[in-house]
């Protein structure tokens, strides 16, 4: 399988580095992003097909706030069945390309904010989502992060985080002195850059949020590329 992957080659051991650029990675990124993960094609489409009919069925009816929405692709998904959404990322240039593709949608509102601030977004939301977010994290904002997200949801909201299992397609990682996992990525248009990519096990996950979440559902695709953890706020 082709997509959410960098075709580089592999390494991986124990060291310092620089700070990873992600706002530059993902502004970089943001219009070679759907062709890079195959979005659209018949194979993609279709091994998709499950967990976007979980997505839309988990947050049926409810006021959606969507974290890290990159160009709206799952953002459309959702919007087939939710109430209505509040998608942000922190990268205008993908902001952009998600204002287009859900122009036609009144239901939805694209917004450039960051995801550990939140600073133009109030709620509050019944639900929130995040697609392949998690993993860029460093772990050291976590806590922080979470706090900041169920400050805009009510009490029982849904919560929904979908991530890749630990695959490699050959590319160089490398740990920073807080246990990070580092990955170099390599754009089709040319350039490098180095970004936080962790893979969290579901004990790790479900250690996280011990504090923050009830009825914790935790499950992976039958191919094993990707886990589904969703909760309820407390």
């Amino acid at each position: 399988m082709a997509y959410f992957a960098d075709h580089q080659r592999e390494k991986s051991d124990l060291c310092s580095s620089p700070k990873p650029d992600h706002a530059a990675y993902y502004a970089a990124r943001a219009n070679e992003y759907d062709i890079s993960v195959g979005y659209g094609t018949p194979r993609v489409e279709a091994d998709l097909a499950p967990l976007k009919a979980s997505l839309r069925a988990a947050l049926a009816g409810h006021d959606v706030l969507e974290i890290a929405c990159g160009t709206g692709y799952w953002t459309l998904n959702v919007a087939q069945t939710a109430n209505s959404i509040v998608a942000a990322d922190a990268d205008p240039t993908s902001i952009a390309l998600a204002r287009e593709r859900l122009a036609s949608i009144a239901t939805v509102r694209c917004i450039v904010d960051d995801a550990y601030k939140l600073e133009n977004i109030d709620g509050p939301f019944s639900a929130a989502f995040s697609m392949f977010w998690w993993s860029h994290m460093p772990k050291s904002k976590i806590r922080d992060f979470l706090n900041t997200l169920h400050a805009r949801l009510v009490p029982g909201a849904r919560v929904i985080f979908v991530d890749q299992l630990n695959y490699s397609h050959g590319e160089r990682r490398h740990f920073d002195s807080e246990g990070n996992l580092i990955e170099e990525r390599r754009l089709l248009a040319g350039g490098e850059f180095e970004i936080v990519k962790n893979f969290p096990t579901e004990a790790e996950l479900a250690h996280v949020l011990a504090e923050f979440a009830q009825e914790l559902d935790y499950s992976t695709c039958p191919e094993g590329r990707w886990w589904m953890m969703s909760y309820r706020t407390v």
